[in-house]
């Protein structure tokens, strides 16, 4: 995970070397050195830090579904709850165990049923061990990350083999909801249609966006539609608390 610094105080502040001489940004980037790549023909490891897999699809559904989609929860749901920078969210109540929830029993069980016996990482312990290294190294302050950034270009986002409804999507395939991460979608869809009304139907919005009909993907778009606003209309409490009356 990485940024850019923007600002002298900043840079000096974090204590970073700006890109050019005389210039007002600079690099954040998390240190960081467990790669997955394919597995060479060779026998001898060129690069000792790399992890060779024989099959990368499944860390990349991982990485798209599991890390990126959190990653985007997280960031939508705090800038709800008025987070300027992603480390601030672990100040906020609830939210933290919120996108676990949704990182391990969502998109982490679909993960799971898909692709289990590939890796260490497709068990319970395995995929839990790896949401919680994921949430400690997202919200890190030494990362000094924003949410304006995580949270950039949201109809990317919320496209149909995307973090979001992607996600979705592969939880529906395998039975373990993505209620979760549709109401992290319905945050991130209140922002391009200008807010959320109860009696608002977004969904014409994404069939446009998607370029098809998804009548069941459609559905549960309503239905985090309709808990966002009553999570707004309610002052937005605890989520988890919220959830579990809903």
């Amino acid at each position: 995970m990485s940024g850019v610094v923007r600002g002298r105080d900043s840079i000096e502040e974090l204590g970073l070397v700006p890109v050019a001489e005389g210039s007002d940004r600079a690099f954040l980037v998390e240190e960081f050195n467990r790669i997955f790549v394919s597995r060479p023909t060779r026998t001898q490891k060129a690069i000792t830090v790399f992890q060779e897999k024989d099959d990368l699809l499944p860390f990349e559904e991982a990485k798209l579904y599991g890390h990126n989609a959190a990653h985007a929860l997280l960031a939508f749901l705090a800038r709800e709850l008025g987070c300027v920078r992603i480390a601030e969210a672990t100040e906020k109540p609830d939210l933290i165990p919120f996108v676990r929830d949704a990182f391990v029993n969502e998109s982490g069980a679909a993960l799971i049923a898909k692709w289990s016996g590939k890796d260490e990482l497709f068990t319970p312990s395995g995929f839990a061990a790896y949401a919680d290294d994921l949430l400690e190294r997202m919200t890190r302050r030494s990362l000094n990350d924003t949410v304006e950034r995580v949270a950039r270009d949201p109809r990317r986002k919320l496209g149909y083999e995307d973090r979001f409804f992607g996600t979705i999507r592969l939880c529906l395939e395998f039975g373990t909801g993505g209620s979760r991460f549709a109401f992290g979608a319905a945050c991130a869809l209140s922002e391009l249609l200008g807010g959320a009304r109860a009696e608002s139907d977004p969904a014409p919005f994404l069939r446009e966006l998607w370029g098809r009909e998804d009548r069941e993907l459609e559905e549960t778009a309503r239905r985090a539609w309709r808990l966002l606003c009553a999570w707004r209309e309610a002052g937005r409490p605890k989520l988890r608390e919220f959830w579990s009356g809903n």
